[in-house]
């Protein structure tokens, strides 16, 4: 079987006049999927007899991305050829160029292999209304267009009501990988960090394997310190894009990280989080009637306090707007809020002891954006969007920051939380 599946591949790659794209990938599929088959097909590339158009569809079949591009740059001229060409630089970050080739191919052609690469450069260079008016080309229903069009209501600033749409359209069809992935950027970005790996590991498990999969996949491992498999995960990439630099970037972090020593300073100041969560409220001079409300709603700590939202505060018998402002004032002070979530109170650090003076508003905004100590996640968003300065983020509204690819709602409370303890707030 499996020997058929090669020479098949090889036979319509090598002999037929005009190879059908739709069965290529097809076998690529069982190809990636199989290492013997692919050292079968491997060799067949030392004794090449073929026109050097067919060998660059083949290494594209193969994974070999940017060998591939360098061929058929200059070798494709059929139209089957130059159908790979196009994916061949979609694929390569060249999306201006892929959209301009796959857009003429879809004039004719609108099934699936021509609509999803189209689609996704139309989205990656931000052209919404473009990508919207190729979904509604496709004539019929399959749940690849259903998930790209909540991928565009996520996009254009949806989050909760993408959300809610494409959990229901993944338990409809959990083995579409196109819904899986769109599943897994919007629970990223809405924090389910757990759901999202598990989308992108199942999606990891049938080759070819995106990119955007395997980078995305790699930064979760890395929040969960597992090392080993995000390096696992920009290696990966790196076979197919030997010149991919965030791949480089990250795999070189990943590597260092899992070389560092332990960082005492760190547990000192994550210690010290969370005793404020655990700091008794009598610990502090309220009034009667509010210290009275809260021994009442079984709130005994700063922690406890934090769950509660306003409208629960002043839902209780005697708590009125008075006790409500006492109450935000103490948690003020601590760099706290009402209704706030367990994570994010740890992000909080309390002022050192002896600490620098506060600085200036004009020079907070010079600061430089490391100085801030996000995230490993955060901090390469704000590389991608190429945010230098305190001031330079300020000028983002959340909006701006979260359409950013990997920017979720975990990653814009950590920056809330680090501009509040400046006194800064991002563009309304």
């Amino acid at each position: 079987m499996s020997t058929a599946v090669a020479a098949d591949l090889l036979s319509e790659v090598t002999e037929t006049k005009s190879p059908d794209v739709k069965h290529l990938l097809e076998l690529r599929e069982q190809l990636l999927a199989e290492p013997g088959l692919r050292r079968q097909v491997d060799a067949a590339l030392d004794n090449w007899t073929a026109t050097r158009e067919r060998q660059g569809v083949l290494l594209y079949l193969l994974g070999r991305l940017e060998r591939s591009l360098n061929v058929l740059e200059t070798e494709a001229s059929s139209a089957w050829a130059r159908h790979f060409l196009a994916r061949a630089l979609v694929d390569c970050g060249h999306y201006a160029r892929g959209e301009e080739m796959l857009a003429a191919e879809f004039k004719s052609n609108k099934e699936l292999e021509v609509l999803v690469p189209l689609y996704r450069a139309q989205l990656m260079q931000g052209k919404y209304s473009d990508a919207e008016k190729t979904l509604k080309g496709f004539k019929g229903e399959h749940p690849t267009i259903k998930a790209f069009l909540v991928e565009l209501k996520y996009r254009n600033g949806d989050l909760e009501g993408a959300m809610d749409d494409i959990v229901a359209l993944y338990n409809e069809a959990p083995t579409d990988r196109q819904v899986a992935f769109v599943y897994a950027q919007i629970a990223q970005a809405a924090g389910d960090d757990e759901a999202a790996r598990r989308a992108y590991e199942q999606i990891a498990q049938h080759p070819p394997v995106a990119v955007d999969v395997l980078i995305n996949l790699g930064t979760l491992y890395e929040d969960e310190a597992h090392w080993d498999l995000a390096i696992k995960c920009y290696e990966t990439v790196l076979a197919a894009y030997p010149t991919h630099a965030r791949a480089r970037l990250y795999k070189r972090d990943a590597e260092s990280s899992k070389n560092m020593f332990y960082d005492e300073d760190r547990e000192r100041k994550e210690d010290k989080r969370l005793q404020i969560l655990r700091t008794p409220v009598t610990d502090f001079e309220l009034s009667v009637r509010s210290r009275n409300c809260l021994q009442k709603m079984k709130i005994d700590t700063l922690g406890d306090l934090i769950l509660k939202t306003e409208s629960e505060l002043l839902s209780y018998k005697n708590f009125g707007e008075t006790s409500l402002q006492e109450i935000k004032a103490i948690l003020g002070s601590k760099g706290l809020r009402l209704g706030m979530r367990t994570e994010e109170a740890l992000a909080y650090a309390p002022p050192e002891e002896g600490a620098a003076p506060v600085v200036s508003a004009g020079d907070q905004l010079a600061q430089s954006i490391d100085s801030l100590e996000l995230s490993v996640r955060s901090r390469r968003c704000m590389e991608r969007l190429g945010i230098k300065t305190i001031g330079e983020l300020v000028e983002n509204s959340e909006a701006e920051l979260m359409a950013a690819p990997n920017f979720g709602q975990t990653s814009l409370n950590e920056v809330r939380q680090k501009l509040a303890e400046l006194g800064l707030a991002l563009k309304e």
